[in-house]
């Protein structure tokens, strides 16, 4: 247990006003993706799942999170959570990954917990989305083959299109991100985020 002489009270109250500020992040996260689960349902995509990507799990009740074997840290799922879509339009089949990311200064490269106080400075970090879309018009996507190669090319998040092939088969994929701070309206999010989803649809229908 960390000894360190600290005031103790004031500290607390700042865990309640991070706690708090922590919520109206959730919230509006939430908005936002609600707004995309519509956007995306409305056009036949189902929603396949959601996961976070900072953490190994979620810590189950069967098992005590506090326990010294445990990292605090597994109790920031959302602070990079990823929500994965799927549909399919005229024979051709999509996939659209967002991840959602509280926090670019985050560093896991050190062994063992991440540590916040070696992160990047909050001022030169962003909060951000991090979009991956993928479409291909193989009768059985083979999504996991295709993302073995994708990730192996170097300039994949550079906003334009890159292609490999599974087989016969050509898969194509977008990735590009949004700064949170850029979607502060109705406006922005439609053209930042979800008419680009849109176009990715149309032009592989």
């Amino acid at each position: 247990m960390n000894e360190k002489n600290v005031d103790l009270a004031g500290a607390l109250a700042d865990v309640r006003r991070a706690y708090r500020l922590l919520h109206a992040y959730h919230r509006r996260l939430c908005d936002l993706l609600q707004v995309t689960e519509e956007f995306l349902a409305e056009r036949g995509f189902e929603f396949e799942r959601w996961a976070p990507i900072n953490v190994a799990r979620i810590p189950q009740s069967t098992k005590p999170f506090f326990r010294p074997e445990q990292w605090a840290w597994d109790l920031t799922p959302v602070y990079q959570v990823e929500c994965i879509w799927r549909g399919s339009n005229n024979g051709t089949h999509y996939k659209v990954h967002i991840h959602a990311i509280a926090d670019t200064g985050y560093d896991d490269s050190c062994d063992g917990e991440p540590d916040p106080t070696r992160f990047r400075d909050v001022e030169m970090a962003a909060s951000e989305l991090r979009i991956g879309l993928y479409r291909t018009r193989a009768k059985r996507p083979d999504w996991s083959s295709a993302w073995e190669q994708l990730s192996r090319i170097t300039n994949r998040k550079n906003g334009t299109e890159h292609k490999v092939r599974v087989g016969e088969e050509e898969y194509t994929h977008r990735y590009f991100d949004v700064n949170l701070a850029e979607l502060g309206n109705e406006a922005s999010v439609k053209e930042k985020l979800l008419l680009p989803l849109d176009q990715w649809r149309l032009i592989g229908a």
